[in-house]
């Protein structure tokens, strides 16, 4: 999977589970706002409308169990629309354009915008569809006078409290949609820099946080060490128990290394089976012990793969920061460190030539 299908995929997810999050929150505030309205047109003798709220405060009810059991999303989502629009044109006609119910239809657009229908479902005809009727409403109820009266100060108190809901509701929508494009910020940037499989830092990433680490060591002339380590044989595992095995011993390599390595050192997948681990203000002695750290936990875990078990060893160079180096240098010296071990028989420790 490429960077930008991983992307999108998780896009997809995290807006669904924003969605159906805000879906909840939508049914509970609107099943209580409902049950207010409901007092207030009974109150009023509007039988009609009352009855209707009834009705509306039983359908958030079902939506929010539709939603809580992440069944029939798509038809909960569905039914608060046309719960809407129909409240909202219903409200409008009995009460007038005034008493602001038409305020309402103006939420559906942007939820349309923000919901994850699938791409067989356009979003832009439901949205203009939506704004049409809008209109159409508007043409037809604007002018048209109320059913039934209201005393002036309710239908202003009326007015306005529905006015405050629909910019609250605005708000929130532009908060969640906030949210989910930070989060989308934030895993593009983690698929960015970390490797799929390990989950260490992939290679780009750790040259640029390296090279800012040496120009820092360079300032403050503390020391820095970097290991380069080397599955040992990595090819003949795939070769024998195939690719899922060899995946599992990177994996399993990649545990071991973040098991052995302080919170502030950098570890990452240098390139297939080799990883690359930059130690700040760590001497080459210390290099050495942590190295030989890792060398023994490999060597002493073993992975167990359907009914095999698999053992692997890594050979391991070490290199020292000198106050001229460039990081490219820097791994340079220890990957004819790391060849000096495989040429040695494998499953050791190498230093740099000084």
């Amino acid at each position: 999977m490429d960077l930008l299908s991983a992307l999108t995929e998780s896009g997809i997810r995290n807006g669904e589970h924003l969605f159906r999050k805000l879906m909840l929150q939508v049914s509970v505030i609107a099943a209580f706002i409902h049950v207010a309205f409901s007092f207030l047109f009974l109150s009023n003798d509007i039988w009609l409308l009352g009855v209707v709220n009834v009705f509306s405060v039983v359908l958030y009810l079902l939506v929010f169990v539709m939603i809580l059991r992440r069944q029939h999303i798509f038809t909960a989502w569905v039914l608060v629309v046309l719960e809407i629009l129909g409240h909202a044109a219903l409200a409008v006609y009995f009460l007038g354009w005034d008493s602001g119910f038409h305020f309402y239809a103006m939420v559906i657009p942007p939820v349309v915008m923000i919901s994850p229908l699938k791409e067989g479902i356009a979003k832009m005809p439901v949205v203009m569809g939506m704004m049409m009727l809008y209109i159409l409403m508007d043409y037809l109820l604007r002018h048209a006078g109320p059913v039934h009266l209201l005393p002036q100060a309710v239908l202003n108190t009326l007015y306005y409290f529905n006015l405050l809901t629909v910019l609250f509701v605005m708000v929130f929508l532009s908060g969640l949609y906030y949210r989910l494009v930070m989060q989308n910020e934030a895993k593009l940037q983690q698929l960015a820099t970390t490797d799929s499989l390990t989950g260490l830092q992939n290679r780009r990433s750790l040259t640029t946080d390296a090279e800012r680490e040496i120009a820092n060591h360079k300032r403050s002339g503390s020391g820095l060490s970097l290991l380069l380590c080397d599955l040992d044989n990595f090819k003949r595992v795939n070769d024998l128990f195939g690719h899922q095995a060899g995946d599992r011993v990177l994996m399993h390599f990649a545990q071991v290394l973040v098991n052995q390595v302080r919170s502030g050192d950098l570890a990452a997948r240098w390139g297939g089976e080799e990883f690359l681990l930059v130690l700040p203000n760590t001497p080459m002695t210390e290099a050495q012990r942590v190295a030989e750290r890792i060398r023994d936990s490999l060597a002493q875990s073993a992975i167990q793969f359907g009914e095999h078990e698999i053992r692997t060893s890594t050979t391991i160079g070490v290199s020292e920061l000198a106050a001229d180096d460039s990081f490219e240098q820097l791994v340079a010296r220890a990957d004819e460190a790391m060849y000096r071990g495989k040429e040695a028989g494998r499953n050791c420790i190498m230093l740099q030539q000084n």
